[in-house]
């Protein structure tokens, strides 16, 4: 049985497609990743914030890829120069130990925690190849070694520090795994069979991107006129399909066109402002963030000109 309990609608500041929340439930029933792809600004990070606030459950625990990391980073952590370090210390017996130097990083917590939570892994394809597999096994497995321990050390570990060698989940509550990638390179084949995949696409009529900008500005207490929203979001459609059409590498997206929408509010356009030259409005520099798109934008707005109003 499936638990529809998401449904992309809930959330104060964030909504989706009942295509991509019936693949978050299918991922919660079949206790799997979400791989999540999509072009920057889409709302890759924010679904997994969505997600834990329709839930009602905590923050998500964020973890950002690094490309030196390797998957036991991200489960616990051994000190060996702090104890290096204490072992030059006249006295310190801690030394003799490792557990004193063992801590868990945020995936291990949240596995060791046992209770359901969303942890947001964002931009694996920044990590070395081997990464995503060793994260795999431990997903897999909802259980991971500390290698660091010794055997010896187990018990003592365990009163000390809650935890032992081996570290175990409870499969009743497993975590919601977000996994994004923004496809800086390919991922290794066996992690992406074992992942649920989404792609999250621009959303595509007036009527969702303006109820996207309707609830990021109610969530961070801007008071806005909704003919001015409606104006906004029109010009941002057509500044946006010109972009594509033209020789932008980085079409504006909802981030910035929220953004944007604040800023109109700010210095007080009106609605006929934005229809006057809706492929040129005002403040439409801040849409762009690089100095090529800035500077191309121009060209594709007077090729694209049938959106412009004398």
């Amino acid at each position: 049985m499936i638990n529809r309990d998401f449904t992309g609608k809930r959330s104060k500041s964030y909504r989706t497609t009942d295509a991509v929340a019936e693949i978050i439930n299918l991922a919660i029933a079949l206790r799997r990743p979400i791989l999540i792809e999509g072009e920057p600004g889409c709302g890759k990070t924010r679904l997994a914030y969505a997600i834990a606030e329709e839930l009602l459950l905590d923050q998500p625990i964020r973890i950002v890829v690094k490309s030196t990391h390797q998957a036991k980073d991200l489960l616990y952590r051994y000190n060996a120069l702090r104890r290096l370090q204490d072992a030059q210390k006249a006295g310190n017996e801690l030394a003799q130990h490792a557990w004193p130097y063992i801590t868990l990083e945020l995936l291990g917590k949240a596995i060791h925690q046992r209770k359901r939570c969303v942890v947001l892994i964002d931009e694996i394809d920044k990590a070395d190849i081997d990464f995503p597999n060793d994260l795999l096994e431990v997903l897999d497995n909802l259980s991971f070694e500390i290698d660091d321990l010794p055997e010896a050390e187990h018990v003592q570990c365990l009163e000390q520090n809650g935890f032992g060698r081996t570290v175990a989940g409870d499969w009743q509550a497993f975590p919601i795994v977000i996994i994004t990638s923004n496809r800086e390179k390919q991922l290794p084949d066996p992690f992406v069979r074992r992942c649920l995949y989404l792609h999250l696409c621009f959303p595509e009529t007036a009527e969702e991107l303006q109820d996207i900008a309707e609830r990021n500005l109610e969530v961070d207490g801007v008071s806005f006129n909704k003919a001015v929203v409606a104006a906004a979001v029109e010009a941002f459609r057509e500044i946006r399909k010109a972009s594509i059409q033209g020789e932008i590498r980085r079409p504006p997206s909802t981030s910035e066109m929220i953004d944007w929408i604040k800023i109109l509010h700010w210095t007080g356009q009106s609605p006929d402002d934005l229809r006057r030259k809706s492929l040129l409005p005002p403040y439409w520099q801040t849409l762009f963030k690089n100095q090529h798109d800035l500077e191309a934008y121009p060209a594709s707005a007077e090729a694209g000109g049938s959106g412009d109003h004398p």
